[in-house]
């Protein structure tokens, strides 16, 4: 019988895992890609608020299903007891196949490079003993994860914020001529949003540790809801001072150097190092997040499939920590594996974007068959309209990314496909066994 996880996250500690998994690297450079499609800052302005707008949506409506099933794994739960535990087990698959492992992966691989620039070595190596370094910290207790991701999320948000404030500060604004307005609006939306909404996710995984916050019912709920508008508000703030330093033709030159060039002319020379070291904090709580979240997920399924041996190894959890190690160490070890394997991650991501944001509108969906009948105290805001509105922006997200990536986009559902014939050989066994 496997032993139950404890509640010992608190709200700040819910808060931080929000806004770690949440505040990545890309911030620093999802404007440079923007201003190849943008025309006008204003555009820009109304993306990153209506993504932000469309992520609160779905925390909110998140919060309240969380709060119906405040266990391990919430969003496992969520879809498996509203569609069924064929849907539960698909998204499983897919969080332990390749996205999971391949998002702590990816992320190694750029806190590696920033590493590299900073103190020399090889980035394989650093993105290696960085993913083993939050696996011994999560193993030896929640606690100190949650310590750890408050710690980090503290530091990045104080390194954007000295950018962000430096710049207006010490950093005159510069100029250049306006672009003709010559792109569709519309056009601009269906291929920017792609990657803005790519910058804001990690909202979700806050839901994997559903079953180790405190007061779940009123925390759950707070960390969501706080944690989406202050990064909307962070990401608002660092888009005008990128582009009031650094205007739209000078970022379609060189898109991947726009924070290097905001960083320099806020602090001179030294800025270059500065904006190293507050990419690799950013990097680092992006990490830290989703190794302390996702082995939660996969030891939600490890419990519903512990009959099978791999995943009864999943399921092990010390008495001394009351952590899913088991869960926590195959995590690690497979993003390892991937990260020695593929070197890089970005031409994954392309695969998994339909299967995933499929995934995250059924979990979404499941409000219509829960709330009626949800005696909570929290509920959503605005239901049925809120939870609605997020499922037909990603809907036509989805369909946008199927027109603009149809290669990649079918590529991931056949690979996502591959887990029907595992659960149905699990399902038998299950029914041998009785």
């Amino acid at each position: 019988m496997p032993r139950e996880l404890q509640r010992k996250l608190g709200l700040f500690a819910a808060i931080a895992v929000v806004v770690g998994d949440m505040l990545g690297s890309g911030i620093f450079f999802t404007p440079g890609e923007l201003a190849s499609l943008a025309t006008s800052g204003r555009y820009v302005y109304i993306l990153w608020a209506l993504c932000g707008v469309i992520t609160l949506f779905g925390a909110l409506t998140l919060a309240e299903l969380t709060t119906i099933f405040p266990e391990p794994g919430a969003s496992y739960h969520i879809i498996r007891e509203g569609f069924g535990p064929f849907w539960g087990f698909l998204k499983i698959w897919i969080e332990m196949l390749v996205s999971g492992p391949g998002s702590v992966a990816g992320i190694a691989i750029v806190l590696g490079e920033f590493t590299v620039r900073l103190i020399g070595g090889n980035p394989l190596y650093w993105g290696a003993f960085s993913i083993l370094f939050f696996a011994v910290i999560n193993l030896s207790g929640v606690q100190w994860g949650g310590r750890t991701q408050i710690l980090l999320t503290l530091f990045k948000i104080l390194a954007l914020l000295a950018l962000v404030c430096g710049s207006f500060i010490f950093a005159k604004p510069l100029h250049s001529s306006a672009i003709p307005e010559n792109v569709n609006f519309f056009r601009f939306m269906g291929l920017g949003i792609a990657v803005v909404l790519f910058t804001y996710d990690g909202w979700i995984d806050v839901s994997h540790v559903a079953g180790e916050v405190v007061r779940p019912e009123k925390n759950l709920p707070r960390a969501l809801g706080y944690g989406v508008l202050f990064i909307t508000i962070i990401y608002l703030l660092v888009n005008f001072a990128f582009l009031r330093i650094v205007p739209l033709s000078a970022m379609r030159a060189e898109p991947r150097l726009v924070a290097t060039h905001v960083s320099e002319a806020t602090f001179g020379a030294a800025g270059g190092n500065f904006l190293n070291a507050a990419i690799l904090v950013s990097i680092m709580g992006a990490l830290g997040g989703l190794v302390l979240t996702l082995p939660r997920l996969y030891y939600a399924a490890a419990v519903r499939y512990k009959m099978n041996p791999f995943f009864n190894m999943l399921s092990f959890v010390p008495a001394r920590t009351s952590v899913p190690a088991g869960s926590i160490m195959y995590c690690s070890l497979v993003s390892i594996l991937v990260l020695f394997f593929f070197q890089s991650f970005s031409h994954i991501v392309n695969f998994f974007v339909l299967p995933v944001q499929t995934v995250n509108i059924l979990l979404i969906s499941a409000i219509f068959r829960f709330h009626k009948r949800s005696n909570t105290a929290y509920r959503t805001p605005g239901y049925p309209w809120i939870p609605w509105i997020y499922i037909l922006v990603l809907s036509a997200f989805l369909v946008s990314a199927l027109l603009y990536h149809p290669i990649d986009c079918l590529l991931g559902i056949l690979l996502t496909a591959t887990g029907i014939p595992v659960y149905l050989r699990m399902r038998r066994a299950e029914v041998r066994n009785g």
